[in-house]
């Protein structure tokens, strides 16, 4: 069988990742096959929320990282790749001559996507699970923003990219009056008399399926995300790294992502989550993939 390798890196506002895969069905779904996945500890945001731009160390560290992507898609014979910069570059006051300049020295060149996008991309993701068929409500929360959608009858009621994220607050940039925001959002746009459940997706979630020793789509409720969330406070960041294996760009982010992401659960009245374990890169190359079909 002669597949057709994908490429896709997300520069994300605490870490930058390359994914490469293809795509299959099965049973229906489309599904996303990891070749290979990289991921390197950027963290553009902690410049982004500090001074409005990104710095000319930190632009070094996103040239290499690039340079480095390329040559590993090189290898593996990537035949189609794309590009995606989230919240940090597309906030930075320095934006565009970053992404011109990478272009330059790299030939690789980064498109700085709105939330929206972002959102719909994470989203495409869920069509690519055999879910129960259920309400749900989706939730992203990366470095930078959060993105949630509504899902009914497996069909998108709504979306909305939301400012705040685990490296905003490291930073102490989160503004008080987004989760009044996400809270008279979820109340506007989740079904009314019906049950719903959470679809989480992002690292972080991730990470407590994996604590939890959780098997694929098995769900986790939301007292066991507070205990792992207690369990977490009452470790140092070395006791995180040392003890849970914790990547230490991990280790701090974990915490601020799962007080958001129960404070989201809270607010919608949500008691379980799924987990499937996907994102935004295979948001990506599902894209690129739907591209081909249709040309």
């Amino acid at each position: 069988m002669d597949l057709k390798l994908y490429g896709a890196i997300d520069i994300g506002t605490n870490a930058g990742r390359l994914l490469i895969g293809y795509i299959v069905e099965s049973a229906g779904f489309l599904r996303t096959r990891q070749v290979e996945m990289v991921r390197v500890p950027l963290r553009l945001g902690k410049d982004v929320f500090e001074t409005g731009s990104i710095s000319k160390p930190k632009q070094e560290q996103l040239v290499n990282s690039l340079m480095s992507f390329k040559l590993l898609m090189d290898v593996y014979g990537v035949q189609k790749y794309r590009a995606y910069a989230t919240s940090a570059l597309r906030e930075a006051k320095n934006s565009s001559e970053i992404t011109k300049m990478a272009g330059k020295r790299t030939g690789i060149f980064i498109e700085a996507i709105d939330g929206q996008k972002e959102a719909d991309l994470i989203m495409s993701t869920f069509y690519t699970q055999p879910m129960p068929d259920m309400p749900y409500l989706f939730i992203d929360i990366g470095g930078g923003s959060t993105e949630l959608s509504v899902i009914f009858k497996g069909v998108r009621q709504n979306s909305r990219s939301f400012p705040i994220g685990t490296v905003r607050e490291l930073m102490g940039r989160n503004d008080p009056q987004t989760w009044k925001e996400i809270e008279q959002w979820i109340s506007e746009h989740k079904i009314p008399g019906v049950p719903m459940a959470a679809v989480g997706t992002g690292g972080n979630i991730n990470r407590v399926a994996k604590i939890l020793q959780k098997l694929y789509l098995q769900t986790i409720s939301l007292d066991e995300i507070n205990a792992v969330l207690d369990n977490l406070k009452s470790m140092s960041y070395e006791e995180r790294v040392i003890e849970l294996l914790l990547k230490p760009d991990r280790a701090d982010v974990i915490i601020p992502a799962l007080e958001i992401f129960t404070s989201i659960m809270r607010s919608a009245k949500i008691d379980f989550t799924y987990v499937p374990r996907m994102g935004l890169a295979d948001g990506m190359l599902l894209e690129q993939y739907k591209d081909d079909i249709e040309n």
